[in-house]
Protein backbone atom coordinates (compact mmCIF):
# COMPACT_ATOMS: atom_id res chain seq x y z
CA UNK A 1 0.00 0.00 0.00
CA UNK A 2 2.90 2.43 0.60
CA UNK A 3 4.33 1.46 -2.44
CA UNK A 4 1.07 2.52 -4.20
CA UNK A 5 0.82 6.05 -2.67
CA UNK A 6 4.62 6.62 -4.02
CA UNK A 7 3.50 5.54 -7.08
CA UNK A 8 0.81 7.84 -7.25
CA UNK A 9 3.34 11.09 -6.79
CA UNK A 10 4.44 11.45 -9.50
CA UNK A 11 0.39 11.37 -11.24
CA UNK A 12 -0.19 14.57 -8.79
CA UNK A 13 2.79 16.37 -9.83
CA UNK A 14 1.77 15.73 -13.18
CA UNK A 15 -1.46 16.80 -12.83
CA UNK A 16 -0.54 20.05 -10.88
CA UNK A 17 2.04 21.08 -13.61
CA UNK A 18 -1.14 20.46 -15.88
CA UNK A 19 -3.44 22.35 -13.62
CA UNK A 20 -1.04 25.21 -13.30
CA UNK A 21 -0.36 25.11 -17.13
CA UNK A 22 -3.91 25.54 -18.06
CA UNK A 23 -4.54 28.24 -15.38
CA UNK A 24 -1.02 30.09 -17.00
CA UNK A 25 -2.91 29.47 -20.43
CA UNK A 26 -6.34 31.33 -19.04
CA UNK A 27 -4.94 33.93 -17.54
CA UNK A 28 -2.52 34.30 -20.87
CA UNK A 29 -5.95 34.61 -23.31
CA UNK A 30 -7.45 36.63 -21.13
CA UNK A 31 -4.64 39.42 -21.06
CA UNK A 32 -4.14 38.76 -24.71
CA UNK A 33 -8.15 39.67 -25.35
CA UNK A 34 -8.19 42.51 -22.91
CA UNK A 35 -5.00 43.89 -24.55
CA UNK A 36 -7.03 43.81 -27.87
CA UNK A 37 -10.00 44.97 -26.59
CA UNK A 38 -8.13 48.26 -25.34
CA UNK A 39 -6.15 48.74 -28.74
CA UNK A 40 -9.78 48.64 -30.44
CA UNK A 41 -11.37 51.18 -27.89
CA UNK A 42 -8.19 53.54 -28.55
CA UNK A 43 -8.59 53.39 -32.37
CA UNK A 44 -11.67 53.75 -32.32
CA UNK A 45 -11.82 56.71 -29.86
CA UNK A 46 -9.49 58.08 -32.19
CA UNK A 47 -11.71 57.59 -35.62
CA UNK A 48 -14.31 59.14 -33.22
CA UNK A 49 -12.06 62.40 -32.47
CA UNK A 50 -11.04 62.49 -36.63
CA UNK A 51 -14.53 62.57 -37.28
CA UNK A 52 -15.87 65.24 -35.34
CA UNK A 53 -12.64 66.86 -36.53
CA UNK A 54 -13.51 66.49 -40.02
CA UNK A 55 -17.13 67.39 -39.31
CA UNK A 56 -16.50 70.60 -38.21
CA UNK A 57 -13.90 71.40 -41.13
CA UNK A 58 -16.89 70.42 -43.79
CA UNK A 59 -19.50 72.55 -41.52
CA UNK A 60 -17.23 75.75 -41.84
CA UNK A 61 -16.43 75.08 -45.12
CA UNK A 62 -19.84 74.60 -46.17
CA UNK A 63 -20.30 78.05 -44.08
CA UNK A 64 -18.00 80.19 -46.33
CA UNK A 65 -19.28 78.55 -49.58
CA UNK A 66 -22.44 79.54 -48.85
CA UNK A 67 -21.49 83.23 -47.56
CA UNK A 68 -19.26 83.05 -50.96
CA UNK A 69 -21.81 82.41 -53.07
CA UNK A 70 -23.91 84.83 -51.00
CA UNK A 71 -21.71 87.99 -52.45
CA UNK A 72 -21.29 86.13 -55.64
CA UNK A 73 -25.18 86.37 -56.61
CA UNK A 74 -25.27 90.21 -55.19
CA UNK A 75 -22.41 90.95 -57.61
CA UNK A 76 -24.00 89.16 -60.08
CA UNK A 77 -27.39 91.22 -59.86
CA UNK A 78 -25.78 94.60 -58.89
CA UNK A 79 -23.46 94.01 -62.44
CA UNK A 80 -26.96 92.62 -64.53
CA UNK A 81 -28.72 96.21 -62.89
CA UNK A 82 -25.14 98.00 -64.41
CA UNK A 83 -25.69 96.23 -67.66
CA UNK A 84 -29.36 97.15 -68.32
CA UNK A 85 -28.98 101.00 -66.84
CA UNK A 86 -31.45 100.82 -64.33
CA UNK A 87 -31.18 101.66 -60.92
CA UNK A 88 -31.08 98.82 -58.62
CA UNK A 89 -33.47 99.14 -55.28
CA UNK A 90 -31.76 100.73 -52.11
CA UNK A 91 -30.95 97.62 -49.99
Amino acid sequence: MQYLALLLIPFILVGGFFYWVGVGLEWLVDWWRDRRRRRIARIEAELDRQQAELRATILHLANQLGADAHEARKALIRESFLASGKVPPSE
